[in-house]
């Protein structure tokens, strides 16, 4: 069902069951700033809020969907503004991934042959690095984006954290390009993988939340990300997380743009009840 009108829905079961904003609470656990935003129709609640309010105020989720003719996921219309920064975030993850590719291609290198580059090499390196960080911060704006209408906190979350950590790893990568041998150096990066690690998984169990909006594709992305996850925490096979980043990153870029689609298409009006 859309928005506002499965707000208005629940609204008039509520008030039909003679319950407040506050008795359904007590009822269901679900906190009241989040009854009151679906209510209000501002955000899009995951199918499992849906059962636990219907299930709080006595009402069979599938009589539910039958009785309003709807078997979609919530939807709204959002601000202009919204849809365009999901798609600024597909372009920017592709971005972001072409320049993860050659970064990551010349840190091997480093590890094999030193990083005894010169001033070009490493100017090349720094800018390639603030590209990385720029576009990584966009593309993860479009999760932002994301967990607002699908009210997925742990989504907004865990894309805060990986900015903040992609920052953080670029910074560590750009003081240390004077560092002629890595061995004097993997204490802190041995530290970043197993916090960026802890993050992915965060952010894969978040992913595989927003399967109830997004569908299959999130819960494989979320589970190759918390795969990625657990390789990280293990330091020792930081390198290979490659393996898994790329189609990560493609998988996440894909249900970025789906969003952008899903959200961008003129919403049907909603039958209404006889």
């Amino acid at each position: 069902m859309q928005q506002p009108e499965l707000g208005k829905r629940l609204t008039a079961l509520r008030k039909e069951r003679n319950l407040t904003q506050e008795e359904l609470v007590e009822k269901s656990h679900v906190s009241v700033r989040t009854i009151q935003r679906i209510e209000a129709g501002e955000v899009l609640p995951r199918v499992s809020t849906i059962r636990i309010l219907l299930n709080a105020l006595g009402e069979d989720y599938e009589s539910f969907l039958t009785t309003n003719q709807v078997m979609e996921t919530p939807k709204t219309n959002l601000p202009t503004a919204n849809r365009n920064n999901l798609l600024i975030a597909v372009i920017a993850g592709a971005l972001y991934l072409i320049a993860e590719i050659i970064l990551g291609t010349l840190d091997i290198l480093w590890m094999e042959g030193g990083r005894n580059w010169g001033f070009r090499m490493n100017a090349t390196y720094i800018t390639l690095t603030c590209v990385m960080v720029v576009a990584y911060i966009f593309f993860a704006r479009g999760f932002i984006a994301l967990s607002n209408v699908f009210e997925n906190t742990l989504l907004k979350v865990a894309a805060y954290l990986l900015m903040i950590g992609t920052l953080a790893s670029a910074v560590l990568d750009v003081s240390t390009l004077s560092v002629e041998s890595f061995e004097t150096i993997w204490i802190p990066y041995a530290l970043l993988a197993v916090i960026m690690g802890a993050i992915s998984i965060v952010f894969g169990m978040a992913l595989i939340q927003l399967q109830d909006g997004m569908g299959e594709l999130s819960r494989i992305a979320g589970v190759l990300e918390i795969i990625l996850g657990c390789i990280l925490v293990t330091v020792v096979l930081f390198f290979v997380s490659y393996i898994i980043l790329i189609p990560a990153t493609v998988l996440e870029i894909i249900i970025l743009y789906r969003g952008y689609e899903y959200l961008s298409k003129p919403t049907e009006p909603t039958p209404q009840l006889g």
